[in-house]
């Protein structure tokens, strides 16, 4: 597994991701912020929170500025970006590119931001502005064209620009236009997301995943999308549409942490809501109520308190035991013993796609 190669003993963390803000501008359909909007929690991360964070940041490869909210909101998101900088991480952030301004690009270019995701549901307007609620779809394509031509008047290959395309059943056949107009536009990639937290069963419908095999039209409109990207000369990453069950989800909790707008810190951002006390879940057609999981709050303590803090161990070690079990299953019989052993997901893991490698 990757992220058990030796790493840099300085910065032993992959990525710090910080929830800037809990509000947003949109109201997408399939978002915690719309759908438990009655029990929601519309907050900006306090400046002195943030720096409680920003201690640990000497730690961390990357920062990751971003959680349920649209960051572009944070009145001092420029601020945090700078901060993180300085401590020699890596900054990203994922955006609905709302707030994608010539003015705003300017700033993050000047800043050195390396990397930027722009959340979009279709290649047609009718598409996305059904999904990504109050989203003017053209208004967000000359957004990021004006962006990505400003990147290269700048003469410069940062940030990293990522189309983050949400399939759903009803958005796949125009996924193959959307690798298009990804390249057309300049972007570096495009990646082919899924809705990887169902709150209630009215949305599961969105999903496009399953146990199951994916069928020939999904199958297909993958195959042209690969196909468009290959002609087109963007890079084209596709979800998996079909469950596996991992050892450790891409989100990575051995190595990755989430620190909410409230300061509470979780192992990553599908175990934290802001408001509910309990996260509602559809999981394969089942509705569920998954305990939220927080290890402590750095308003109370240091962040690096908290990581070492004995629940979070005990958290961290059942994922790492399920990597070692994982390891010694490739090695062959010889350890079958050991391999066989049962070693299940902490219990809010269980039921999350991201375990499944969708």
């Amino acid at each position: 597994m990757r992220w058990f190669r030796a790493g840099d003993a300085a910065r032993p963390f992959e990525a710090l991701q910080v929830e800037v803000t809990s509000r947003c501008n949109l109201k997408c359909v399939m978002c915690p912020v719309t759908a438990l909007a009655d029990r929601w929690a519309q907050r900006d991360l306090p400046w002195d929170t943030f720096e409680r964070v920003a201690a640990a940041f000497a730690r961390a490869k990357w920062v990751y500025l971003q959680g349920w909210g649209e960051p572009l909101l944070h009145r001092r998101f420029f601020d945090m970006v700078a901060r993180a900088k300085s401590a020699g991480c890596r900054v990203g952030f994922t955006s609905n590119g709302t707030r994608l301004t010539r003015a705003n690009g300017a700033r993050l270019l000047d800043l050195g931001l390396d990397l930027m995701a722009v959340s979009i549901a279709g290649a047609r307007a009718a598409t996305h502005e059904a999904i990504r609620v109050g989203s003017d779809f053209a208004k967000l394509v000359e957004n990021l064209r004006r962006f990505l031509s400003l990147r290269r008047d700048a003469g410069s290959a940062a940030p990293k620009v990522e189309i983050f395309y949400l399939m759903t059943p009803g958005n796949l056949a125009e996924l193959p236009q959307a690798v298009e107009l990804a390249a057309e536009l300049g972007a570096d990639e495009l990646v082919a997301t899924n809705l990887d937290y169902v709150i209630s069963p009215g949305l599961d419908a969105l999903r496009a995943y399953s146990a199951s095999p994916p069928a020939q039209a999904r199958r297909a409109a993958l195959d042209a999308a690969a196909a468009a990207a290959r002609a087109a000369g963007i890079a084209f990453r596709p979800y998996r549409l079909q469950f596996r069950e991992m050892a450790v989800c891409d989100l990575n909790p051995l190595r990755i942490l989430f620190v909410a707008s409230d300061g509470s810190v979780s192992p990553c951002v599908y175990t934290s809501l802001a408001g509910p006390t309990e996260m509602p879940r559809v999981f394969e057609g089942r509705p569920l109520e998954t305990p939220l999981v927080s290890f402590g709050n750095v308003n109370q303590r240091p962040l690096m308190e908290i990581w070492e803090s004995a629940a979070y161990r005990e958290f961290r070690g059942r994922l790492a035991r399920r990597v070692a079990g994982a390891g010694l299953a490739m090695l062959g019989a010889a350890a079958g013993a050991a391999a066989d052993e049962e070693l299940p997901a902490p219990e809010a893991c269980r039921t999350c796609p991201k375990l499944y490698g969708v």
